[in-house]
């Protein structure tokens, strides 16, 4: 599974990837530039997007509304009052920072659900 971290904090990316690792067969790219990262999504096309929401003056929701729909956004945020927008942004699940590695693995496997629920669906059709 491949995955993409954008947040300007460098510790949650750490956080993030310290997860990855122990959950293992997540291939993980992180960026604090929402900019590049962005970019890197549009490129590479990963399974799962894990997108903080206030970064430096950019926001993490306006920046939702760019990713690919077949990429599965989990929303990372330390304000709790984001939440109703990330069922805006069609986010697989929203992780309240501090967040916990028993959380984390909840929201892959909702990724993972929601994932091979398209894959159905587009073999159905």
């Amino acid at each position: 599974m491949k995955a993409i971290a954008i947040d300007d904090e460098p510790i949650a990316l750490d956080i993030i990837k310290q997860y990855c690792q122990r959950k293992g067969d997540i291939q993980l790219e992180t960026f604090t530039s929402p900019r590049l990262g962005l970019q890197r999504i549009l490129e590479w096309k990963p399974d799962i997007v894990f997108l903080d929401i206030e970064m430096n003056g950019t926001s993490g929701l306006d920046l939702a509304r760019r990713i690919p729909s077949t990429c599965c956004l989990i929303l990372t945020t330390a304000y709790a009052r984001y939440a109703l927008y990330g069922f805006e942004a069609d986010a697989v699940d929203f992780l309240h920072k501090p967040y916990f590695y028993d959380r984390f693995t909840r929201a892959i496997q909702k990724a993972i659900g929601r994932k091979y629920a398209r894959q159905v669906m587009d073999a159905l059709c």
